[in-house]
């Protein structure tokens, strides 16, 4: 690392808004701006952002407007310095920029600063620029000449040298100002904070709703309208082992305008290079443009991707509208074995993700259809789709993860909000996604379906799920409320059919499901149970599923409560399970995860189920306030056990 200087960043006062900083020691209290303060111009726009690379903290969240997101790449001799551009679309005078780097307030960080009018010839504005070391904020960066006058640019470059702890290049947010006779004010990185829709109302009915409780019908991706564009004339190969696609992929996607779409024919498909500004990712999905192939079992993208490379992922898209992705697998070169076992973090191969939408600051991926599609051979998630809406995965097949163990491995399918928030006051809000018609072979899978951190209003429905490792629908316990389970057939599972609530968690505490889930016409056979509620997951309602087929261990309940108050169980049918020990309802101590979200069901409702031709009927060994009304349990081995300390009310 070359010796810095250090530039000299004139201070001047910002406008403090109604927000708060993250990260700032502390939050920072909203305040009005003195009368008199001076008050920053206009920013100047970006027409758009690249970068040498990042470490999947993409170029584009350094211009995002988000507070919470960042772009980072490493520097590490004797590579070139990463940089970060700025491209204004044309040449314009710029007064200064403004700069707020990621832990700001922790490390003085090293920079260069060049210019240039055409991208080719650059002129050296900053040379050893170091920022403060003290602050989140905003910090004003001249660029040599008068802030006043300024100078003319198009592009803008931000090489990084690092930071005075580690090679880290980490930027929040970059912003150019124009020339500007009150001198370099910038911003206050708080007032980009987003907030929330003043007008916004709470959900408070399930499935594809509205807050008025109306039906919502999910938008279609906007229909291709304009070429077809075939990868095979941007020199890709469709034979197996020939070298790398996935530049000729990427420069399909480039070349399409919104309403294109680029086209896979039948084969192999070797993706051995990442996007240039984002090492983790493969090929990035573009808004407005599809990606088909000729069926998934004929046209194959084989990822070169391994977990040397930290959160891979083949496809991704970031805060994308009116995408698909049809007709085509997302695979890897991954040819170890494949584990069974949960309790085995070691296990795994391949890329982190096959097909990862996001949001991009606070603006939510919507109306993206995957359709179609086989994933396989990935070590995390087949499918993520984070802070996004109006998702819908249809008529695919998941596989074949290279690992089902703790901490995140083996999903097929993961729908997510934010921890510990519930946003649906915003943006980029998890809601109104759809997982429908989709089947799933779990025989290497931990979870075919997760639902997880405050997601809510979102559809399952029609999905075929065989043998999966742990529980099959998963309600991960961080709060995920009012979403649908219908009409889902889940065999085979070594553990719930649907659960609600769970132990356990790496990254936050896992406990209690949301309120107000709805599970119903769902076919649950051989599964340990066939649906299991528990850890303090309150006010669901399970109605009119059929529970069978459970003849041998470790089938052990049809419909299991633990602490889950306010539960409605009515209208089931759970007949023909014959394995020992097995219950066809069950109502019991929840032991919590070590003592937390332990408690007994309460306010539970039992009502016109039919229980019979099971090992066990009705079994409640726990419980307060239990109300059974017109239920049929009959020709079990033992029809009811009810304990004398559980508070059970009969008409």
């Amino acid at each position: 690392m070359k010796p810095h200087r250090i530039v000299a960043l004139r201070w001047f006062a910002v406008v403090v808004l109604a927000a708060t900083i993250p990260g700032a020691g502390g939050d920072v209290a909203a305040q009005a701006a003195p009368a008199g303060l001076p008050q920053a111009p206009d920013h100047l726009i970006v027409s758009s952002v690249t970068a040498s690379g990042s470490d999947g903290n993409v170029p584009e969240n350094a211009v995002d407007g988000d507070p919470s997101t960042r772009w980072s790449a490493l520097t590490e001799a004797p590579a070139p310095p990463p940089w970060l551009e700025l491209d204004l679309g044309s040449a314009q005078p710029v007064g200064y920029l403004g700069i707020a780097w990621h832990q700001g307030d922790r490390r003085p960080s090293l920079f260069d600063v060049e210019t240039s009018l055409d991208g080719e010839s650059w002129t050296v504005a900053v040379e050893g620029g170091v920022s403060s070391g003290t602050t989140l904020n905003f910090e004003p960066v001249e660029l040599g000449v008068a802030v006043a006058v300024g100078l003319h640019a198009r592009f803008i470059r931000y090489i990084g040298h690092g930071n005075t702890l580690s090679g880290w290049n980490s930027l929040t947010e970059v912003r150019a100002y124009p020339a500007h006779p009150g001198g370099a004010v910038v911003d206050d990185l708080s007032a980009l904070l987003p907030a929330p829709s003043p007008d916004a109302v709470a959900w408070t009915e399930p499935g594809l709703v509205g807050p008025d409780g109306d039906q919502f019908v999910i938008t279609d991706p906007a229909a291709m309208t304009g070429r077809s564009i075939d990868v095979l004339d941007f020199g890709a190969d469709p034979a197996p082992s020939t070298g790398d696609d996935a530049a000729a992929l990427r420069a399909a996607i480039a070349a399409a305008e919104p309403g294109d779409e680029v086209v896979l024919p039948a084969g192999t498909f070797d993706l051995m290079t990442t996007e240039a500004a984002d090492s983790s990712t493969n090929i990035a999905l573009r808004s407005g443009v599809h990606l088909r192939g000729a069926g998934a079992a004929v046209t194959i993208l084989r990822s070169s991707l391994t977990p040397q490379t930290s959160s891979g992922k083949v496809l991704r898209g970031y805060g994308i509208r009116d995408v698909v992705v049809a007709n085509l697998t997302v695979s890897s070169t991954y040819d170890g074995p494949f584990s069974t076992d949960s309790r085995d973090d070691d296990a795994g191969g391949g890329p982190a993700y096959g097909i990862y939408l996001a949001h991009l600051g606070a603006r939510s991926s919507e109306r993206v259809l995957v359709q179609g599609v086989t994933v396989e051979r990935f070590q995390r998630i087949g499918v993520r789709i984070e802070k996004s809406r109006e998702v819908v995965v249809r008529d695919s097949h998941f596989r074949d993860a290279t690992s089902v163990g703790g901490g995140g491995s083996g999903y097929g399918i993961a729908i997510q909000g934010a921890p510990g928030q519930d946003r649906f006051a915003y943006e980029d809000d998890s809601r109104h996604n759809a997982v429908v018609g989709n089947t799933f072979d779990g025989t290497h899978l931990r979870h075919a379906i997760l639902l997880q951190y405050f997601t809510h209003n979102n559809l399952v429905s029609g999905n075929s799920i065989t043998g999966v490792v742990l529980d099959a629908i998963d309600l991960h316990g961080e709060d995920e409320y009012l979403n649908e389970i219908r009409s889902n057939a889940v065999t085979g599972g070594q553990a719930a059919g649907i659960a609600l609530g769970n132990t356990g968690g790496s990254a936050t505490q896992h406990d209690a499901a949301g309120p107000g889930n709805w599970l119903h016409d769902n076919v649950l056979s051989g599964n340990r149970e066939g649906i299991i509620v528990m850890l303090g997951t309150p006010d669901t309602l399970i109605e009119r599923n059929v529970i069978t087929g459970s003849q041998a261990a470790p089938a052990r309940a049809g419909i299991e409560l633990r602490n889950a108050p306010g539960t409605v169980v009515r209208n089931n049918v759970i007949s023909g399970n014959r394995a020992d020990g097995f219950w066809g309802i069950h109502l019991l101590f929840d032991e919590g995860d070590e003592g937390h979200a332990s408690g007994v069901p309460t306010d539970v409702l039992l009502e016109r189920n039919v229980v019979a031709g099971n090992s066990g009927g009705l079994r409640i060994d726990a419980g307060e306030r239990v109300r059974l009304i017109d239920n049929t349990v009959r020709g079990n081995g033992e029809d009811v056990r009810i304990s004398g300390d559980a508070d059970v009310v009969r008409p």
